[in-house]
């Protein structure tokens, strides 16, 4: 490989050909510690509050957690849109079409950042108004916002990034960025605080150096990749149709993912009622969903998505086929074996990040209702990238809509005041999730057996 390979050569793994099991785990194991890792080090920023702030503290950047989720998942989806249009681009081997889609992809990442930056800061103390968030909290959750916003443009370009160079069959790479911007974000995260006498600052500070480096590190690689993935900035122009299959498939994605953000906040505005305890112990059973769906969903569903998306292309059924049981398979049984550790373990993994009993307590109501049935959520992450890769987006936007947004907004407007619960309040997102599910599953077989397998699946060159 050229592009300063010297010492270390990485190769990629070839999605069309040879055995497919080795190969999707290969891919996948990169992205689980690329997910993992990433969790974990957003998880400091909680650890290191607690540990040197207080509970108020824990809470401010926690009750953020809904509007930065909504910024990071626009980011995600039509950064998945990317990477879906070039992944069969690659497939049906049209490589013009896919350098061209390649640069329309990192200028459109950009463009987006500077957007989200500037809206962001001007409207961070509107979003925190629509959630009731606490007055004793409130001014810190609005710096901390602030500042991530501030950096929204580095967020969009590493998105956008990784997914090019992954799309490519390189999944490691990314790896290593996330450790190089993860240790940064652990060693400014105390530093800071030991230097800073506002500690929320300290750890927003310490989060947006960390998304810059990463954006840095891949830029430069997809300047350098000797494939089809690579960034050419000379010769290269901006494409209108490239942009408008990015879009097509990347909004829909985007805004079934903000969906879930958006049908929160009203979810946030109630949990916010109960006080600092339970948005600190919220956050904290957050913080371990979020490193569970980095072991059993994140890297699986991603990791279909591109052997689907390239397969589908290629018009490989067999290779498709597989490709989906055993990313759902994989999925499965780690979904199962890591909700169990966590159950077991929940009081001593909460009390990593809070301090009160109280707090603890609000955390292990959450965790009943969402870690022990995760599995359910790891196979519907799947199916919804595979309905994604092969080319219907809209759909997943469309259940998202009416089992997301309609259903939690129901939920919390005529369920949840019968009986006005933290338990009544959790159990919202597992009945959500169930009926997304099951209405993934029938479009799904549809898709398969009434497009794909009778050569019906529309192509993206």
């Amino acid at each position: 490989m050229k592009g300063g390979d010297d010492v270390a050569r990485i190769k990629d793994v070839d999605v069309l050909n040879g055995k497919l099991f080795p190969s999707i785990i290969r891919f996948g194991v990169p992205l689980l510690l690329v997910s993992l890792i990433q969790n974990l080090f957003n998880a400091v920023d909680i650890m290191v509050l607690g540990q040197m702030a207080d509970n108020n503290a824990v809470a401010a950047v926690g009750a953020t957690s809904t509007i930065v989720g909504l910024v990071v998942n626009i980011s995600l989806g039509i950064s998945m849109g990317a990477k879906i249009v070039i992944a069969r681009l690659i497939g049906e081997g049209v490589r013009e079409k896919t350098q061209q889609t390649v640069f329309t992809t990192i200028v459109t990442a950009v463009i987006l950042g500077v957007l989200t930056m500037f809206a962001g800061i001007i409207l961070a103390p509107l979003f925190l108004s629509f959630t009731n968030c606490p007055m004793e909290i409130y001014d810190d959750a609005a710096l901390y916002l602030r500042l991530y916003f501030a950096a929204a443009p580095a967020i969009m370009l590493y998105n956008f990034g990784a997914n090019l160079v992954r799309v490519a069959g390189d999944s490691q790479r990314p790896l290593y960025y996330m450790i190089a911007s993860g240790l940064l974000n652990v060693v400014l995260n105390y530093v800071l605080c030991l230097i800073m006498p506002q500690k929320v600052a300290a750890v927003a500070i310490a989060t947006a150096a960390s998304q810059i480096l990463g954006a840095v590190l891949v830029v430069c690689r997809i300047l350098v990749m000797d494939n089809d993935c690579r960034l050419r900035v000379r010769g290269s122009k901006w494409n209108w149709r490239s942009f408008y299959k990015i879009m097509a498939n990347g909004l829909p994605i985007g805004l079934s993912s903000s969906l879930y953000s958006i049908a929160n906040l009203q979810i946030q505005t109630s949990l916010n009622s109960f006080g600092a305890d339970a948005i600190a112990g919220n956050a904290a059973a957050v913080n371990i969903e979020g490193i569970t769906g980095s072991i059993a969903n994140v890297p699986w569903s991603s990791t279909a998505s591109v052997f689907v998306g390239q397969n589908v292309g290629a018009n490989n059924k067999k290779r498709v086929k597989h490709s989906i049981l055993l990313c759902g398979a994989i999925a499965s049984v780690l979904s199962l074996i890591i909700s169990a550790v966590a159950i077991f373990f929940s009081p001593t993994l909460l009390s990593l990040f809070v301090d009160s009993d109280a707090a603890v307590r609000y955390g292990q109501i959450r965790m009943l209702y969402i870690v022990i049935p995760y599995v359910v959520a790891a196979i519907n992450g799947l199916i919804g990238n595979t309905i994604q890769a092969f080319g219907y987006s809209i759909f997943t936007t469309v259940n998202s809509i009416f089992t997301v947004f309609v259903f939690r907004m129901i939920w919390m407007n005529y369920v949840y005041p019968l009986c006005p619960t933290f338990h009544v309040l959790m159990q919202c997102f597992l009945v959500s999730w169930i009926l997304t599910a099951v209405i993934n599953y029938i479009f799904f077989f549809y898709l398969y057996y009434g497009k794909f397998k009778k050569n019906k699946i529309k192509k993206m060159g």
